[in-house]
């Protein structure tokens, strides 16, 4: 399913300081209870469920799995900087595009690549096939820039620093990891359809017993295979500025150090470990220019070993709810 999330809160009537809180809360733990949301609103369970109810209808917010790709067999990402032939219009290029199941973000940019666009695949053969028949194949493509992931940090999706006692710890995924049982599998595919379905739902899709369902969901999170949480564009919230960095680092330094210490800035959202061009690509959130320009000058001027640091800022971002069984038998040609 693709959501093309509201540019603006004003596209869905507008958001108070209570549906601020709430979103925030659903970013941390996206299947919170409504009594927890309720204590810590200060609603009632009723207005909890009604203001959570008209955020999902307004499209706002989805709640989804974020789940380590290769624990779903998709071992092979990229990020493919595009460079459009003159005269194609960016945002129908990328609606276009985003029909294609295997690409699950996309934003359009400003800089040295019109848009960017993130690929996932079963093995770097499919993921060049994908390309190559689908992205390369296209008139409108002029030029690639091709990005693969050996590693990826995900954030959760909060941007301020006044949630950081709220937040897990940081971990790298790695490509290279058992990936979960066919259970386990299907559970994640029915929680990206409805991140807030309940376990007598599940159990019942799964014909298994709740208990069981508990227990599976329990283990995925506590193994940390998987977190449910609030999507949302930025932009709803608040934060105007969107750009993605490519950073080089200086010979010799750790991969993984780095990684840690720039994900655990705030305004970043996302890491990933690069092999090409960029020996990182960080994905970074601000509330304005004058933001980005001090967590560029300031936050990442203090990080030890970034050489060089390429910006692409973005006008517009797209997402997709990845249909998580969505590989099992598709074919990169087909």
């Amino acid at each position: 399913m693709l959501y093309l999330l509201p540019a603006t809160a004003a596209d869905s009537g507008g958001l108070d300081d209570t549906d601020i809180a709430l979103i925030r809360l659903l970013q941390i733990n996206g299947r919170a209870p409504f009594s927890e949301l309720a204590k810590r609103t200060g609603l009632t369970e009723r207005q909890v469920a009604r203001r959570v109810d008209q955020l999902l209808t307004s499209g706002l917010i989805q709640i989804a799995p974020v789940c380590n790709p290769a624990k779903l067999g998709l071992k092979s990402i990229a990020m493919i900087g595009v460079r459009l032939t003159g005269g194609t219009r960016a945002e129908a290029f990328v609606t276009a595009i985003l029909e294609q199941g295997f690409i699950d973000y996309a934003a359009v940019t400003l800089g040295a690549v019109d848009v960017l666009v993130e690929v996932m695949a079963r093995s770097d053969g499919e993921l060049r096939a994908l390309v190559e028949d689908h992205i390369l194949a296209r008139p409108d493509v002029a030029q690639v820039d091709i990005h693969p992931y050996v590693g990826l940090s995900y954030q959760l999706p909060v941007w301020e620093d006044v949630q950081r006692d709220d937040e897990a710890e940081i971990e790298i995924y790695e490509s290279e990891t058992d990936p979960l049982d066919e259970t386990d599998r299907r559970l994640v595919a029915l929680l990206s359809r409805n991140g807030r379905a309940t376990f007598q739902s599940l159990a019942e899709a799964l014909e298994i017993s709740e208990s069981y369902v508990r227990k599976r969901y329990k283990a995925l999170v506590g193994r940390g295979d998987m977190q449910v949480h609030a999507l949302t564009n930025p932009v709803s919230l608040g934060y105007d500025t969107h750009c993605w960095l490519k950073m080089r680092l200086d010979p010799g330094q750790s991969l993984a150090a780095a990684t840690r210490r720039i994900a655990a800035l705030e305004h970043v959202a996302y890491v990933a470990v690069c092999t090409g061009r960029a020996d990182l690509l960080v994905e970074v959130i601000c509330r304005n220019k004058a933001e980005l320009r001090d967590f560029i000058g300031e936050r990442l001027g203090r990080v030890a070993g970034v050489r060089c640091t390429e910006s692409l800022l973005c006008s517009r971002l797209f997402y997709r709810s990845v249909p998580y069984n969505l590989f099992d038998g598709y074919s990169a040609t087909g």
